[in-house]
Parts: C-alpha cells; sequence; structure tokens
C-alpha cells in the first residue's frame, strides 16, 4: 500500500470511529475539510478516493443528505478536473447511486450533477450535440423506473442503450396498468412517437415489441394476433407479429405507424406518405388535450421519414422533454406519482 493510500485508510479509520459513535456530521464535516484540503494541494484523485470511500460508509448509517453532499462534491471535482467519462469514474457514481436510490428527497440532485458532467465531458471530447452518458441514462432510468418514478424514468430510457427501449415499453405497460385508462395507446405513443422523431426506429420497434407483448398476455380476449390468410394477410415487419386490439385504438393507430414508417421510401408523394397523412388525420385529435403535443412530434416524424418539409424542427430536447398530460390517476393501490405532465 502506498503512503498515500495509507494515510486515507487511516484517515478513515478514524471517520469509521466517529460514525460508530452516531456522530455523523461531525464524520460529514471531517471528510469534507479533508477533501477540501487535498483540492487545495492538487490532490484530486485522493480527494475523489476519499469521498467515494466516505459517502459509501455514510450509506451505512442511512445518513443521506450527507452521501448526497459528498457525491454531489466529488462529481464536481470531475467536471473542474475534466475527468473523462471512463468505466472507472462511472462505477464509483454508480455504486452510491444504488444505494441512494431510495432516497428521493436527495437522489434526483446526484444523478443530475453526474448526467450534467458526462454532457460536459463528451462536448470536451468534440461532442457537442451529447445528452450525456447512454449507460448512465439507461442505469438511472432503470432506478427511477423501480421506484415508480414513471416519469423521470421515460427521459433517460429515451436516450438511454439498446437495452432501454426494452425496459421502457415494459415500464409504460406498467404505468398504464396502475391508470384506470381503457386505451393503453397514450402510454406506448409517449415511448414510439418520441423514438420515431429522434430517429431511432429500431428502438421505437423495441418498445413495441415489448409493450404489445404484455398487453396481449394481459388482455388476450381484446389483443389478438392477426392470422395469416383470408381477406386481410399479415405482412412480414421488423416490429414482429401484427395485433389487433379491441377497445385500444390509439394502440392500434401506433401499430399503424409502425408499419407505415417501415415501409416509406422517403418521398412526400409516396402511397406510405399518403397513409401517414390519413393517419393524422384520424387519429391525432383523439389524443384530446395531448393533440397539439402529437401534432408536433408528428411533423418531426414527417420530416424525418416522409421526406414532408416543416416549418418548425423539434430539437432532441424538445423531443425527449415534449410534455404529455397524464391520463387518469393510479387506480392500483402502490405508490405513483404526484403530477403526471411529461417534463
Amino acid at each position: 500500500m502506498s503512503s498515500a493510500n495509507s494515510r486515507i485508510e487511516r484517515f478513515m479509520n478514524n471517520v469509521r470511529q466517529s460514525l460508530k459513535s452516531a456522530n455523523y456530521y461531525e464524520g460529514h464535516q471531517e471528510l469534507r475539510a479533508i477533501a477540501s484540503r487535498l483540492v487545495k494541494q492538487k490532490k484530486h484523485e485522493r480527494a475523489i478516493q476519499l469521498l467515494y470511500l466516505g459517502a459509501l460508509e455514510l450509506c451505512q448509517y442511512h445518513q443521506w443528505g450527507s452521501v448526497a453532499d459528498l457525491t454531489t462534491y466529488m462529481i464536481n471535482i470531475y467536471v473542474e478536473e475534466r475527468v473523462p467519462v471512463t468505466e472507472e469514474s462511472k462505477e464509483r457514481v454508480y455504486d452510491i447511486f444504488e444505494r441512494l436510490s431510495t432516497a428521493t428527497e436527495y437522489y434526483p440532485r446526484v444523478y443530475e450533477t453526474a448526467i450534467q458532467w458526462s454532457i460536459g465531458a463528451d462536448r470536451l471530447a468534440g461532442k457537442p450535440n451529447s445528452v450525456g452518458d447512454t449507460q448512465m441514462h439507461h442505469f438511472v432510468g432503470c432506478i427511477l423506473r423501480s421506484n415508480v418514478r414513471y416519469q423521470e424514468a421515460e427521459q433517460h430510457l429515451l436516450v438511454g442503450t439498446p437495452e432501454s427501449p426494452t425496459v421502457l415499453g415494459n415500464m409504460l405497460f406498467e404505468w398504464a396498468s396502475r391508470t384506470d385508462a381503457e386505451d393503453y395507446g397514450l402510454f406506448i405513443a409517449r415511448g414510439v412517437l418520441k423514438y420515431l422523431a429522434l430517429g431511432w426506429y429500431e428502438a421505437a420497434g423495441s418498445c413495441w415489441r415489448a409493450f404489445i407483448g404484455r398487453l396481449a398476455q394481459a388482455q388476450p380476449d381484446l389483443v389478438k394476433e392477426r392470422a395469416s390468410g383470408g381477406a386481410l394477410p399479415s405482412l412480414p415487419s421488423k416490429i414482429g407479429p401484427v395485433y389487433y386490439a379491441q377497445r385500444h385504438e390509439l394502440v392500434n393507430f401506433v401499430q399503424l405507424l409502425l408499419l407505415t414508417v417501415e415501409r416509406s421510401n422517403g418521398s412526400p408523394s409516396s402511397d406510405s406518405t399518403r397513409i401517414f397523412n390519413s393517419l393524422r388525420g384520424q387519429y391525432e385529435a383523439r389524443f384530446g388535450e395531448n393533440a397539439g403535443t402529437v401534432h408536433e412530434i408528428m411533423d418531426t416524424v414527417a420530416q424525418k421519414y416522409f421526406g414532408v418539409v416543416v416549418q418548425r424542427q423539434q430539437s432532441l430536447f424538445d423531443i425527449v422533454n415534449s410534455l404529455f398530460a397524464a391520463p387518469a390517476p393510479p387506480a392500483i393501490a402502490g405508490p405513483s406519482q404526484p403530477s403526471e405532465d411529461m417534463d
């Protein structure tokens, strides 16, 4: 063990004794003071290590406010010292994320700081349009989902990894199941329409497959796979089997939209574009108070897949943060969120 690591370990032993004696505030302040001294001495790696170990120790005593403070301090050092986003630097953050995730008062502050660090690191690396590390978004989204914070989780899963769309599709079904909504289409539209507007068709398909599979399993009398043959033969599709959902008109709309996008050749005068415009005319108004939001997102879809020129182009941030008003409040007992507006 190096002399530097030896000194950190000796100091941590002192902190552990303070914590065992329930001197939590004292332990927190000692950690902060030593870390600050190390930063002034330009010993940033040691300061990071100390804050990380100190936060983990405080987690054992559920001192979440102190944990959040030390973790935020550590990430701020990442920012100031331009620490790149590596497996090692992320792993420290993830370790604390998992332990802190149930402390809803403090968790958002920490993960928002971490996301901003990853955005800044990407921009320094020549990625000016970055929304942050995709693995971090996926990690945060999964934790938020497990805590039934669906609205927040959605925003991270939309810009996550290739595994995120399946997680989002399952989550949107769970969210719909907790409400009184008869038509679950508003929920799956939140994922599929936004993925399409982001230009990520494969993600839209994965999100759809996860959702429709759960819906068909939960409501087999209402949601049936369309059989091959007959007057309306099934067509091969990247999104998997074609379903018909009774009482879920907007679910059917989302599926028709995916099939239409898949068959588009990008020409504004094609049959696919004509069908797309017909779908818009038939279904947009059925989203009620969300019709305006859906209209804007569909404008972006029209431009990306059908060669239609629109006046106002949505940015990635516009798409991810576009507002959907909530459906009915939760009808099933269990944790829920207060306001369900999509931020």
